[in-house]
């Protein structure tokens, strides 16, 4: 493809350009569709977090990770719309919503703080060979410890068919 219509496609839809130039992407994009009401909000200030998210990765790793269901707990015990384990809300937990706790188990906070550790991720798999999206994802899913030992590759079978699911199902419905 033309740089020339490489940058028009780019506008058109929204998106910047990849690393490579090749397809159009939504990095830092707080555009997004097909999110439930009450949490439009939330994923749009989310997607400013950093450049490495955007609006409908964050909406389909939600739905993902918890189907919108605030309430979620898994059996490995992770919490809330965005599944955070104990340990990683301690870190990265916060009171979005200003209501004086931090919580899961509140969109607002977990959402803001999926924005969050999705930024931190990004720059901890940002040396690794891949696709950076894939990556954080993995890493979301399996640690970044695990993502980073795994070296561009996918460090848990979950991981992998976590990431393509959201990549290749998942975003495409939330993608204005």
């Amino acid at each position: 493809m033309h740089a020339t219509a490489k940058l028009l496609l780019a506008f058109v839809t929204g998106g910047a350009l990849t690393a490579t130039g090749a397809t159009p992407s939504y990095a830092g994009s707080p555009a997004v569709k097909n999110v439930p009401r009450p949490y439009v909000t939330w994923i749009r200030s989310a997607a400013r977090t950093c450049a490495a998210v955007n609006g409908p990765l964050l909406a389909a790793q939600i739905e993902q990770e918890s189907n919108w269901k605030p309430r979620a707990v898994s059996p490995a015990g992770a919490k809330g719309v965005a599944q955070f384990k104990p340990a990683t809300w301690a870190t990265f937990g916060k009171d979005a919503n200003h209501n004086g706790k931090k919580s899961p188990f509140e969109p607002p906070d977990a959402i803001m703080a999926q924005g969050t550790y999705m930024c931190y991720l990004a720059r901890q798999v940002r040396s690794l060979p891949g696709n950076r999206a894939t990556l954080m994802l993995w890493a979301y899913n399996a640690g970044p410890e695990a993502t980073k030992a795994a070296n561009g590759n996918p460090p848990t079978a979950e991981a992998r068919h976590y990431a393509h699911r959201i990549l290749t199902e998942l975003v495409p419905k939330y993608r204005p």
